[in-house]
């Protein structure tokens, strides 16, 4: 008997080492905050794992590594605010890159983010004369804190901009006195707001419908591995209805990944996540958020009006994955 217990176990683990090693790992890299829900809900549910996959997820610093990373192949996939992606196939990025072929295939959402100001900045009129921290100058959703301000009357000239990286850098500069505003992810808006920082405006409520991040490959990726990138985005596309349609499961996972936040500050921040303006059903990027980037990139970004939109966008993936194929 217990030489059949032993090796049943046996079989067993062997089984498992099987079914783990049967998963093929890729990597990805995003910005941190409560935008990468989905990704926490395709690891947590098994999503991943039911196609076939092994998601390895690291958070960077700022979009220029990121795309760093994601030109030289360190990672597969990437969550990166669109703008980026425009701005480094039209060479005002931060680095010019010969061939650069990081495309959207899916849409993350509407661009949930707060103008956050320090706790002396009380009105749009109080950031003249101050800095704003961005993550960087021309894309990353500079240009739609920009466009937020011309609304509320404040020019380009009233203020001062440093490019500083991604959120928790943005939250140091206006920490540490470098900077008084920047646009902000949750849930760090919700915890400065607490400690006296002021939330000005919801960026989605201020400029309407807007395409912000989006899950990127490369086009030579998505050439050689299409049965990866097809697995991948299935699992992103179930874990974005998932939001929607189960509430209970997404406010589950958002509370084991978000830490020290009450269960008021959380079902807020997941309202917003399932508005209009959170993340997108199906996980389908938005072709009037789209043009809407493009449009704010002509008039800060320097570059020309662009109504073709498949050098930045391969729409092919979200149509065969919804298609089973």
């Amino acid at each position: 008997m217990r030489s059949m217990l032993r090796t049943a176990i046996a079989g067993f683990i062997a089984m498992t080492a099987t079914a783990a090693s049967a998963l093929t790992e890729v990597k990805m890299i995003t910005f941190g905050g409560a935008s990468v829900l989905p990704v926490w809900i395709a690891q947590s549910q098994g999503l991943f794992e039911k196609e076939g996959l092994k998601v390895v997820r690291e958070t960077t610093r700022n979009s220029r590594e990121q795309i760093k990373n994601m030109v030289e192949g360190n990672y597969q996939f990437a969550s990166t605010a669109f703008d980026n992606l425009v701005a480094y196939h039209n060479g005002t990025g931060a680095v010019k890159y010969d061939n650069f072929d990081v495309v959207a295939i899916l849409g993350v959402h509407g661009g949930m983010n707060s103008v956050l100001a320090t706790p002396e900045i009380k009105t749009w009129n109080d950031i003249r004369g101050k800095t704003l921290a961005v993550d960087a100058v021309r894309s990353g959703y500079a240009t739609v804190l920009y466009q937020i301000l011309k609304n509320h009357g404040i020019g380009e000239n009233d203020y001062k901009v440093i490019a500083v990286g991604n959120t928790g850098a943005r939250v140091k500069a206006m920490r540490s006195g470098a900077a008084q505003m920047g646009i902000v992810s949750s849930p760090d808006d919700l915890r400065l707001r607490r400690e006296g920082f002021n939330i000005l405006a919801d960026t989605s409520t201020e400029i309407g419908q807007y395409q912000g991040s989006s899950y990127a490959v490369r086009r030579a990726y998505i050439k050689s591995n299409p049965k990866e990138v097809l697995a991948f985005a299935r699992a992103i596309m179930a874990a974005h209805e998932l939001i929607h349609n189960d509430r209970t499961t997404a406010f589950a996972v958002l509370k084991v990944n978000v830490k020290n936040m009450s269960d008021e500050d959380l079902n807020g921040m997941l309202d917003r996540m399932r508005s209009p303006s959170g993340f997108f059903r199906r996980a389908a990027l938005s072709e009037e958020g789209v043009r809407n980037v493009f449009q704010l990139r002509a008039v800060y970004g320097g570059e020309k009006p662009v109504t073709d939109f498949s050098k930045y966008i391969d729409p092919t993936v979200a149509q065969r994955a919804a298609a089973g194929k």
